[in-house]
């Protein structure tokens, strides 16, 4: 089977050839070493020539999820007969046994996704790490219900098949890894999970930013989230202003101004999760249609299992944040593999 392993980097030391080197001893046929347009010295880059390895280089701060897509590219336009591409990262955290037991077993899996599985228990990252893992985990399995035990995992094994997704994914740095299991998990790619050693790289090859690339992770339920605050108060505001404007006089003045207030922040909150939050310009009537039978029925929801949760002993109000907030996920969830699903 003919695997080309795709490494990025952004710094020059020895372990990418040191890396390179034992995976052509192992057998490795094809090695792609894409430079993040910040290594220079022709003298780096002649040894890593000498030992095999093909070498592209990018603009300065592209970013990983770019990097993959040009390795994955090069791969596919210039390699004779390939049939998979192994993503590895060059910080010293993956061995060259473990890239080829990865490789292997997409031999044998050529239909599944592959992933190198950490023991992070047995791993030396800080507590901050090891949460964000834990997080990264959980909340894939909300928004996909597949579970993957380490979504955040650099080392895989992809499939050929998979190649058009790997280059339309979005993303340009580390969230382009999250955005493209998440797809493989939406259009039911199997997962396979390979053991590996976890090594941890040093902070002198490691080009993760904790908060900044965690942001970029988690950027669209953010997003989603204040987007819906935001039109929770809108919609506080103008059922303020309405109330107001009626006149007393007309009955149902409050239900009145509750509908106007709902249907103008649902209509805000529509625009901005299709223009913004979900970047999707497909048919805005369908669109529309979807997402107003969703509202109706997540307003439904809350109000019956609010209603038919009052018995329990405890503020109504606590009651219906919690029952809220699990809608919440329920709702995103489904906008995003269904309303604004991209096609």
């Amino acid at each position: 089977m003919s695997h080309a392993v795709i490494i990025t980097i952004y710094k020059k030391d020895r372990t990418t050839i040191d890396l390179c080197s034992q995976l052509y001893e192992l057998g490795a046929e094809h090695i792609i070493v894409v430079n993040d347009g910040c290594v220079t010295g022709d003298e780096y880059f002649n040894e890593l020539i000498s030992i095999g390895c093909h070498i592209l280089t990018l603009e300065k701060g592209s970013g990983k999820g770019t990097c993959i897509k040009a390795g994955a590219k090069y791969a596919y336009e210039n390699i004779y007969n390939i049939t998979g591409f192994i993503t590895a990262d060059a910080d010293g955290q993956h061995r060259a046994e473990d890239i080829m037991r990865v490789s292997r077993a997409l031999e044998i899996r050529p239909d599944n996704l592959i992933l190198g599985k950490r023991d992070i228990s047995k791993s030396k990252m800080s507590f901050g790490h090891r949460i964000g893992h834990k997080a990264a985990s959980s909340y894939f399995k909300v928004i996909t219900g597949v579970k993957c035990k380490d979504t955040m995992t650099g080392l895989r094994g992809i499939p050929v098949t998979l190649y058009d997704i790997v280059i339309n994914t979005k993303g340009q740095r580390f969230e382009y890894e999250m955005n493209f299991l998440t797809k493989c998990a939406d259009l039911k790619v199997p997962f396979y999970n390979v053991n590996i050693v976890t090594k941890q790289p040093s902070d002198s090859t490691s080009n993760y930013r904790l908060f900044k690339d965690t942001f970029l992770i988690y950027r669209t339920p953010l997003r989603f989230a204040t987007a819906s605050m935001g039109c929770t108060i809108v919609d506080l505001v103008l059922f303020t202003v309405f109330t107001y404007l009626l006149p007393a006089s007309i009955q149902w003045n409050v239900a009145l101004a509750t509908l106007m207030a709902r249907v103008v922040s649902g209509c805000m909150n529509f625009m901005i999760n299709r223009k913004v939050i979900f970047d999707n310009d497909s048919k805005a009537g369908n669109q529309a249609l979807k997402f107003f039978i969703l509202f109706f029925f997540i307003m439904c929801a809350s109000t019956v299992t609010v209603s038919a949760l009052s018995f329990i002993p405890v503020p109504a109000t606590l009651i219906k944040a919690i029952v809220d907030l699990l809608l919440w996920a329920v709702n995103y969830t489904i906008q995003r593999k269904w309303v604004f699903k991209e096609t």
